[in-house]
């Protein structure tokens, strides 16, 4: 029998090992990404191919390969929602 305990150290140590992953995945990302050295420019094509490999959408990608984008958004969110209210 499984009690509350043992799922719930099965699950902390089950998000650990998907945060490893994903950190991986994310510089995985990062490496295919990466600017083109000649031109500077991002190489024309990969946002959607790394988006099809991994099954995310592209905005989240973009975000994973870019956090300064991802905090602009959250920002951009927050103070649209306390605009609302």
């Amino acid at each position: 029998m499984v009690t509350n305990v043992d799922a719930e150290q099965e699950l902390a140590r089950a998000v650990e090992a998907l945060r490893a992953t994903e950190d991986r995945v994310a510089a995985a990302l990062r490496a295919f990404l990466a600017r083109d050295p000649v031109t500077g420019r991002p190489v024309h094509g990969r946002i959607g191919r790394a988006a099809q490999i991994t099954g995310w959408g592209e905005q989240r990608v973009k975000e994973i390969v870019t956090p300064a984008l991802a905090e602009r958004r959250r920002a951009k969110r927050a103070g649209g929602k306390e605009g609302d209210e």
